[in-house]
């Protein structure tokens, strides 16, 4: 609703839900802080993005999102399995390798993905429309 958008942000009024067994789900009693705290970073909504595309394995991850650092990518899978936004599955193979997928939570943020995918598309649009009009 474009109505809802243009207000202040003052004006809007954000509360928390008290969580089913009294588990903590808010840092600091923030929202906002909670979800960053989640899913903020440089490579944990990229993680997220090729996740809820599919079930992915360590190497895959690494490869989808330009060779990140082993230590970095471990940690934020670490950070969004703790999280409980995605599951770690260790699979019988001989390699005994290990796949990602996202849980029922991590399912739930794809529209705030979506939608921030959307975002950066208009900005790649504005950037190339600008770029144009200098070369014109």
């Amino acid at each position: 609703n474009d109505k809802e958008l243009g207000r202040a942000m003052t004006t809007i009024q954000f509360r928390t839900k008290q969580p089913p067994g009294g588990i903590p789900t808010t840092v600091k009693g923030c929202p906002m802080r909670t979800a960053m705290g989640a899913i903020g970073g440089r490579w944990k909504p990229l993680v997220m993005l090729y996740l809820l595309q599919q079930p992915r394995g360590f190497g895959d991850l690494q490869r989808c999102c330009d060779d990140v650092a082993n230590k970095t990518l471990a940690t934020q899978l670490r950070e969004l399995e703790r999280d409980g936004l995605i599951s770690r599955t260790v699979n019988n193979d001989a390699r005994r390798s290990v796949s990602y997928a996202p849980t029922e939570d991590g399912v739930a943020i794809q529209p705030v993905i979506r939608a921030l995918v959307e975002w950066g598309n208009r900005r790649l649009e504005q950037a190339k429309a600008a770029r144009e009009a200098l070369n014109a």
